[in-house]
């Protein structure tokens, strides 16, 4: 499996340029976190907490949230997050790499925010995961699992009188599926390796 050089050089190879940081609800960062030894490499994910009128309650997810309007960049935005939701702390020289800004949908709507993901490093054993309350879980997902076909389903969801059918991965006992999967797209996509099953959504039958 990928080392943590081969993933350093694949991100530095793709050259993604920043874009302009405006502090405040229009702009997210997440954080994906790798720990453990080369070949043998794990993601952190967490289970968001559940709360009305959330779009993302309960979903799988990675550490990661909306710009605050002290924050200084948008890198900044994805370590304090980290720090808060699952008590890692992390800084430049953990970081790998960026991956490109996405706009964040729901259900296909556009709802004008961004996501800026950045990869990191926390070592080959990171601290224990100190949970908030805006996460009800966490844990760690070998990295190898996103590659393995016999993880990939599908899941059904509700919205707008429509039931819509959208590709998932199984981590932990969980169904992984929306933007946080989209993310995972990208990170496999800039180490030229694809994961193994089109992300596009159809409606259900």
């Amino acid at each position: 499996m990928v080392s943590v050089a081969e993933i350093s050089r694949a991100l530095a190879g793709r050259g993604v340029a920043p874009a302009p940081f405006v502090a405040g609800p229009v702009q997210a960062a997440v954080a994906l976190i790798l720990a453990g030894r080369d070949g043998q490499l794990a993601a952190c994910f967490i289970r968001r907490a559940e709360y009305a009128d959330d779009p993302w309650s309960g979903h799988i997810a990675l550490p990661g949230g909306r710009a605050a309007p002290n924050d200084p960049g948008i890198r900044e935005v994805a370590e304090r997050e980290v720090a808060e939701e699952v008590g890692l702390h992390l800084d430049r020289a953990h970081l790998l790499g960026r991956l490109s800004v996405l706009p964040v949908r729901v259900h296909g709507v556009e709802t004008g925010l961004t996501l800026t993901p950045f990869v990191y490093y926390a070592g080959g054993e990171p601290g224990p995961l100190t949970l908030n309350s805006e996460v009800a879980e966490a844990f760690w997902v070998p990295l190898a699992e996103l590659w393995d076909p016999e993880r990939w389903t599908d899941i059904e969801v509700e919205f707008g009188g429509t039931r819509w059918r959208y590709p998932a991965i199984r981590v932990a006992r969980y169904a992984l599926w929306g933007l946080t999967l989209r993310v995972l797209e990208a990170f496999a996509t800039s180490l030229d390796r694809p994961l193994p099953v089109s992300l596009e959504p159809g409606e259900a039958r």
